[in-house]
């Protein structure tokens, strides 16, 4: 079956975004308890970042205007859009000033900040497609699913760089990572079995995001957390990605619209 692509700039910015926020949060909390140490929490902020920069990038594409993106906060008041442009807007421009290092004094409060702006983003964005024109959509799953990417993909991107810049594993993180990775696995199985007739699931590839962004990555961090030694994170990192990026491509492309004349 042939998946139609025209929302791609959607998914890189949403699986982008929800990536960072949850790379972000867990520097924030891990950096506070002492889990990891400054050279992590520096390359964290700066590759949280960029990320952000090309998840706002790829969403601009998507607009008719880019230019005129920012006429969308006009509807703060009444519209979810707007509330999500302000709100990834500012958990980047938070994250950009957390990654500079002459302000460092105001860390704790930037973390802060950052990490609730980020939260209440993702929020923003759940709401955003909760709508009772796509039925499969106006039910707990966007905000599940957008949550579940953020707590799995960035616990595992925060562990990664910890092993890079300090060459030892980060055991809550990848712990952390492993779980939601299942948790997530469990949702996804679960979508389609309660939302099948509000969706066009193309059943052959969301088995290869269930087996290769899921259950293989969540086996092979058991491993590594049951491990010693050195630590190798970039292939389930990778296949991570990989499935969250083709769990937003499917999660736009398998929606059906409310029905004209329902049953």
């Amino acid at each position: 079956m042939m998946m139609d692509f025209s929302e791609l700039p959607l998914v890189i910015f949403t699986t982008l975004s929800q990536m960072a926020v949850g790379a972000y949060v867990t520097m924030y909390l891990l950096g506070r308890s002492n889990h990891i140490g400054e050279k992590t929490i520096s390359l964290t902020s700066k590759i949280v970042v960029v990320l952000m920069a090309l998840a706002m990038a790829g969403a601009s594409t998507h607009l008719g205007d880019p230019l005129g993106g920012p006429r969308a906060l006009l509807g703060l008041t009444h519209s979810w859009l707007s509330r999500e442009i302000f709100l990834m807007g500012a958990f980047l421009g938070l994250a950009f000033l957390y990654a500079l290092p002459q302000l460092q004094k105001v860390r704790r409060c930037l973390g802060f900040c950052g990490s609730v702006a980020g939260i209440l983003g993702i929020i923003a964005t759940a709401m955003v497609y909760t709508l009772p024109a796509r039925p499969a959509w106006n039910t707990a799953y966007p905000m599940m699913f957008f949550f579940l990417t953020a707590l799995a993909a960035g616990p595992l991107l925060t562990a990664f760089i910890a092993v890079k810049a300090e060459g030892h594993v980060c055991k809550p993180a990848l712990q952390m990572a492993e779980l939601l990775l299942l948790l997530e696995l469990l949702v996804t199985v679960f979508y389609p079995i309660t939302q099948g007739a509000n969706l066009n699931m193309p059943m052959g590839w969301l088995a290869v995001r269930c087996a290769v962004g899921q259950l293989i990555p969540a086996v092979m961090l058991y491993r590594q957390a049951a491990a010693a030694g050195e630590h190798n994170l970039l292939l389930p990192l990778l296949l991570v990605i990989v499935g969250e990026l083709l769990g937003h491509q499917l999660f736009y492309a398998s929606v059906l619209p409310y029905p004209l004349f329902p049953q």
